[in-house]
């Protein structure tokens, strides 16, 4: 008979070798995407037309996800919208409303006067597959649609500036 340490180093290898199965099936089994390619985008609009991570190749974009009840993501909202008007920033820059109420959206949207795309990810799914671990995250793809930097907090219009140049030496 096995002793009680034995046993339980036993279960712990049968655990973690299970562990590890299931991890390398999932990789396998899970939908694929061409690798350092940036994930999808929702498909649903508040603002605008949708986009897709397609159609923004050929320069980098930015892609912000805030939501109306973050307070830095009010503090950020003015910085968005000045880059986004800006010669630099004009046509690559989207924003991503991650877990709100779409009417909550909207009126933060009309609030700061955006005028570029907004999507909508009330299920955080998208923002999830992007890495956002807080609001606000920004997320530079270099022309490529490749993810080059994510930033946590509010920006401002010369970081929004100088991670645009960084990613746009590197395509």
């Amino acid at each position: 008979m096995l002793s009680r340490a034995l046993r339980h180093r036993f279960a712990l290898r049968v655990t973690v070798a299970l562990l590890l199965l299931a991890l390398l099936a999932y990789g396998l089994l899970a939908p694929s995407r061409q690798p350092g390619l940036a994930p999808p985008l929702p498909g649903a609009a508040l603002r605008g037309p949708a986009v897709s991570v397609a159609a923004l190749r050929g320069r980098p974009a930015v892609i912000a996800f805030f939501a109306s009840w973050c307070g830095p993501c009010r503090l950020e909202a003015p910085a968005l919208e000045r880059f986004a008007t800006s010669p630099i920033g004009r046509g690559q820059m989207i924003a991503v409303d991650y877990g709100d109420v779409p009417a909550r959206a909207r009126a933060f949207i009309a609030r700061y006067h955006w005028s570029f795309p907004v999507l909508s990810d009330p299920s955080t799914a998208f923002g999830d597959a992007y890495g956002v671990a807080h609001l606000p995250t920004t997320v530079i793809l270099d022309a490529n649609g490749r993810i080059v930097a994510r930033d946590y907090g509010a920006q401002t219009i010369a970081s929004l500036d100088r991670a645009f140049r960084a990613a746009r030496s590197l395509s």
